[in-house]
C-alpha cells in the first residue's frame, strides 16, 4: 500500500452491512478498518489514525454518541472527521451527534452504497 491510500474506519456491528461497505470503499481505493463497538473503534482510531470514521449509532454496549464524547477527549483522534451512518432517525440524537463534532448524519435507508461513497469522498481530504 502506498502512503496516499486514505483510511476509513467503519464502526458498525451488522456484519453484512460492514462487508458491503468494505467492498465498495476498498474498490474505490480506500483501506478499510472495522470495529463492532465503541471501545474497539477508539483503539483502532488511535492506532490507525483514519482519514474518516463512519459511525453507526446503535451499537452493542455503548452507542455512537458515547464514541463521539470519548473521541473529543483523545487529542490524537479528536479532529478525525466522523460521518454518522445509521437507521436511527431521531432529531435529538442527530442534533447531539452534530454538537459532538460529527460532520454529517446520514440515514442508511436513504442512500445506496455508491451514494454513501460519494458523501465520504466529499468529506475526505
Amino acid at each position: 500500500m502506498t502512503k496516499n491510500v486514505k483510511k476509513i474506519l467503519i464502526i458498525e456491528d451488522e456484519k453484512i452491512l460492514f462487508e458491503m461497505y468494505k467492498f465498495k470503499f476498498s474498490k474505490a481505493g480506500f483501506e478499510v478498518f472495522n470495529s463492532i463497538d465503541v471501545e474497539g473503534g477508539l483503539k483502532i482510531a488511535k492506532k490507525e489514525k483514519p482519514d474518516l470514521i463512519v459511525l453507526d449509532i446503535l451499537l452493542p454496549k455503548e452507542n455512537g454518541l458515547k464514541f463521539l464524547e470519548k473521541r473529543e477527549e483523545i487529542v490524537d483522534i479528536a479532529k478525525i472527521p466522523v460521518i454518522v451512518l445509521s437507521n436511527f432517525d431521531d432529531s435529538e440524537t442527530k442534533t447531539r451527534a452534530l454538537e459532538l463534532g460529527a460532520i454529517d448524519y446520514l440515514i442508511k435507508s436513504n442512500f445506496n452504497p455508491a451514494e454513501i461513497l460519494k458523501q465520504l469522498k466529499d468529506h475526505i481530504k
